[in-house]
């Protein structure tokens, strides 16, 4: 889009492409055309989406439940292992998570049981322009998502107007040009193949059993799942604020687990709404998050991150935990692995959150600083296309994953080809391993 200054139509190599919405395509040609390179430009935009949903939920949590729930929740949200990873990653998951979870905060006040709140249709036209941002992020699926809001909103429906018009006016306009330009080939791609296929095809190589999202939501919300018991054990006094919250992440659960196609990022929707609740909690019991004994199970997955460290590399590449892997620690990993565990038994009970979050960060940048260099040289395409970019014979790929396609394509600036009849180098797929690079010899 960048070079080509055609924003309506996606393509990929040249030709269309329509996977996704345009949104995120917007954001990293708008960094490309500041002069960012390629990598940047592609994760910038990602990073700093966050960072703002991050203070904006603030604002809104806290003038729902108060100060401390509002910065528990966000607390809790920025440092899990979702919400981090999928700010790193150039992906559609997080514009989505951001807009459907804002138009969700939103609507927070609007369930109150008390006087209706004051300029009624400005903030539906806010919720509908949240979930118009978030149609451009990633399709139907935030309408999909918003089926309970709509549910809990229903005594408002008189206001749907202005929601519906924001909705078309954010949305519309590029969903028309598209079709314009590319006719039905759009339509049974875009909405046919990734909307309804991917409720029930296999073709689209992401087939996964029902109960896939039940360990997915466990590591997405890292070191913090132990929290879930908290909601599981405080259901009581629950107003209709905390019940629709609730509701969001039961129903959005089971929409992504119904489906045949699933990825983690999917659920991430999920998780702004997830620790919203937990905050929210807050308000019903004095501290209950911040007692020993529910930080302790999340002091504890702290601490554990040096020794899955030596590990991730591997698990990554097989696609399970590999524990051979683990290795011997480090004094530096020693020093990481204790000091959460002294937090919890030293520390002043209504300070072990607060220093636990800065245990977290310490340990992200112990990961960042120890293992990331590894993932890369490992795991990952780009460090793949290092190894194989000053090889003076033409490269192509025999049956790989797209993924690793797409992924060395882009470092190698140009569709990696499908071999012929007479390869040199050949990219082979390697089964739990990033793919073989072999060398063939003609005589």
């Amino acid at each position: 889009m960048a070079q080509t200054g055609n924003f309506i139509t996606p393509r990929l190599w040249g030709s269309p492409w329509f996977e996704k919405p345009p949104l995120l395509y917007w954001m990293v040609a708008a960094a490309s055309a500041l002069g960012l390179g390629p990598e940047l430009a592609s994760r910038l935009p990602v990073a700093l989406l966050s960072l703002v949903f991050l203070a904006l939920s603030f604002l809104l949590l806290q003038s729902e439940f108060g100060v401390l729930a509002a910065a528990t929740s966000v607390s809790l949200l920025a440092t899990c292992a979702g919400w981090l990873t999928y700010s790193n990653l150039c992906l559609t998951d997080l514009p989505l998570a951001v807009f459907f979870s804002l138009a969700v905060f939103l609507s927070l006040p609007l369930l109150h049981e008390r006087a209706v709140p004051r300029h009624l249709s400005s903030r539906f036209a806010g919720i509908g322009a949240s979930l118009g941002a978030a149609a451009l992020a990633k399709g139907l699926v935030p309408v999909a998502l918003a089926v309970p809001l709509i549910w809990f909103l229903r005594r408002y429906w008189r206001q749907w107007w202005a929601a519906i018009l924001a909705f078309l006016f954010v949305a519309l306009p590029w969903y028309i040009l598209v079709y314009l330009q590319n006719g039905n080939a759009f339509l049974e791609e875009f909405f046919w193949k990734h909307h309804i296929q991917r409720l029930y095809s296999a073709s689209l190589q992401h087939v996964q059993p029902w109960y896939y999202y039940f360990p997915v939501l466990l590591l997405g919300l890292f070191p913090w799942t132990p929290l879930l018991g908290l909601l599981a054990l405080h259901t009581t006094n629950w107003d209709i604020r905390r019940r629709f919250l609730a509701s969001l992440v039961c129903f959005g659960f089971l929409f992504f687990s119904i489906s045949l196609n699933k990825l983690p990022g999917y659920l991430l929707p999920l998780l702004p709404s997830l620790f919203a609740l937990v905050g929210a909690q807050l308000e019903l019991q004095r501290f209950p998050v911040f007692s020993r004994s529910w930080l302790l199970p999340c002091a504890i997955l702290i601490a554990s991150v040096p020794l899955l460290a030596r590990s991730l590399p591997q698990s990554l590449a097989l696609g399970r935990f590999s524990p051979a892997s683990v290795g011997k620690i480090t004094g530096a990993g020693v020093f990481y692995l204790c000091v959460p565990l002294l937090v919890v038994f030293l520390a002043q009970r209504t300070r072990i959150f607060a220093l636990l979050v800065l245990c977290t960060v310490a340990v992200g940048l112990y990961l960042k600083a120890t293992t990331f260099p590894i993932l890369d040289r490992e795991v990952s395409a780009r460090g793949l296309w290092r190894q194989i970019a000053n090889i003076s014979a033409p490269v192509c790929e025999e049956g790989i994953n797209r993924d690793w396609i797409y992924g060395l394509s882009f470092y190698r600036g140009s569709l990696l080809p499908h071999c012929g009849s007479n390869p040199t180098a050949v990219l082979l797929p390697n089964r739990d391993h990033p793919p073989q690079l072999v060398l063939i010899r003609h005589p």
